[in-house]
């Protein structure tokens, strides 16, 4: 079933398995396609894989230069202590040997060490070839391609014509007025503006039309770190979808993502941009002084190093920048049986209800705390005659005194009798109903 489902998907992009076209039909743009199930768990079908792949090449007649410069492309990028940054790259033409000066986007360095998927050492390795490469100066990013330089005056003239596009790019992606999504220094830039605009009083003119937009959108700050690109991005890609998959209408916004250790000026973004940071993978803080920042600014650093439980975390600690909703919570019922006139220590005539609990309990200034532990609630009344609240006028009446037989007790159960005095209000009848309730802030679940 599930390979019926997956041949499904790939004919909705018309992309068509031996298996389908078996039955006859047009192979398509892309021509036949093979399929091979196979368990990461269990490893069954990857033999059938591998002969598959090493059949297809040849049939496709595809072939590399082993003597030539080196090209290939970055699978994934990490920092280890004690080596740096380790590239795992995948060859694709011509060879790389140790020493080489290589070069991937804007980032480059020396190969320092050559090792395979086991971390055996390698003088060379050829096209096809997995390897793991010690010498970067910086993070290159998972997918970009990567070259060898004949020297390091060609891999450095490489970079700056690299940086040089970038900037290009970055500046005609301006000019076309193109929404950027407001990362790193801008972010803070733009956070501290608002907090001088609203402190001095300054109207934000054209920034009214905006905030109206996002006015019904719960806009939620994150600082993302990883030890690799391939991890960083894939927390980030989790991390928005709990707002896109999230029946509310909840917009997660990276303000800061990058690799390595949380630094200080990790800790100042998310202060004034009143986000958490998240940690995934072995990352740690930078030295103790960042650590004091943190706890100071009561920012809070969140490390992870499985996937599920920093999602599970995310969703419970993000959940506070949700609003709050007031849920009013009934405790109990009572009817009003008799109205008794007496005279309190003020020597003022007040009306006391003698009262029959029919439905929960009644209490006299706070509810009891549950079974899981919830804090008790403050309660207050209202009266009810023939259906209609009669004190609507006062927002939340409290009880002056709850009795039962000559004692004072702070509840009443349901099916006792007991005599209520409630602050502020003498208007009760026999008949009437009293109700006992609580306002209880909650927040929605993301």
């Amino acid at each position: 079933e599930s390979i019926m489902n997956i041949e499904n998907q790939l004919m909705e992009q018309e992309i068509f398995t031996e298996n389908v076209l078996a039955g006859g039909g047009d192979e398509g743009e892309f021509g036949a396609c093979q399929l091979f199930p196979v368990s990461g768990i269990t490893g069954e079908g990857l033999d059938d894989l591998v002969e598959g792949l090493a059949l297809q090449s040849e049939i496709m007649d595809l072939r590399a230069d082993s003597d030539a410069r080196g090209e290939g492309v970055v699978i994934d990028a990490r920092m280890e202590k004690g080596l740096g940054v380790v590239a795992d790259c995948v060859i694709r033409w011509g060879g790389v040997e140790r020493g080489d000066y290589v070069v991937s986007g804007t980032h480059g360095g020396r190969v320092k060490f050559l090792n395979d998927v086991g971390n055996k050492p390698l003088d060379r390795a050829g096209p096809s070839r997995p390897v793991r490469i010690v010498g970067f100066g910086s993070l290159p990013r998972a997918g970009d391609p990567i070259v060898c330089a004949k020297s390091e005056d060609e891999a450095k003239e490489l970079i700056r014509l690299r940086e040089s596009e970038l900037v290009n790019e970055e500046r005609a992606d301006f000019e076309n007025d193109v929404e950027l999504q407001v990362m790193g220094t801008a972010a803070k830039q733009g956070m501290m503006m608002q907090k001088a605009q609203a402190h001095y009083g300054f109207d934000n003119g054209d920034d009214d039309e905006n905030e109206e937009e996002k006015k019904d959108s719960v806009w939620i700050p994150v600082v993302i770190k990883a030890d690799s690109h391939g991890s960083l991005e894939a927390v980030r890609d989790a991390l928005v979808s709990i707002g896109t998959d999230s029946s509310l209408d909840i917009v997660i916004d990276p303000v800061e993502m990058s690799t390595g250790v949380v630094t200080s000026s990790d800790v100042l973004m998310a202060r004034e941009s009143d986000a958490a940071i998240f940690v995934f993978g072995n990352v740690g803080i930078a030295d103790k002084e960042t650590k004091k920042q943190a706890e100071s600014d009561r920012v809070s650093i969140r490390s992870h190093d499985i996937i599920y439980r920093l999602l599970e975390d995310a969703k419970e600690f993000l959940g506070k920048y949700l609003p709050v909703e007031n849920v009013e919570k009934v405790h109990g019922k009572a009817n009003v049986q008799a109205v008794f006139d007496v005279t309190d220590a003020s020597k003022k005539t007040v009306s006391i209800a003698g009262l029959r609990v029919t439905d929960g309990n009644l209490f006299k200034a706070k509810s009891r705390p549950g079974n899981d532990g919830v804090e008790p609630l403050s309660c207050f009344y209202r009266v009810l005659r023939n259906g209609t609240v009669l004190s609507s006028d006062v927002e939340k009446l409290e009880a002056s005194s709850l009795r039962k037989v000559k004692e004072d007790v702070d509840s009443v159960r349901k099916g006792d009798e007991c005599g209520l005095g409630l602050t502020g209000f003498n208007d009760l009848k026999e008949g009437d109903v009293v109700e006992c309730f609580s306002i209880e802030e909650k927040r929605a679940a993301i």
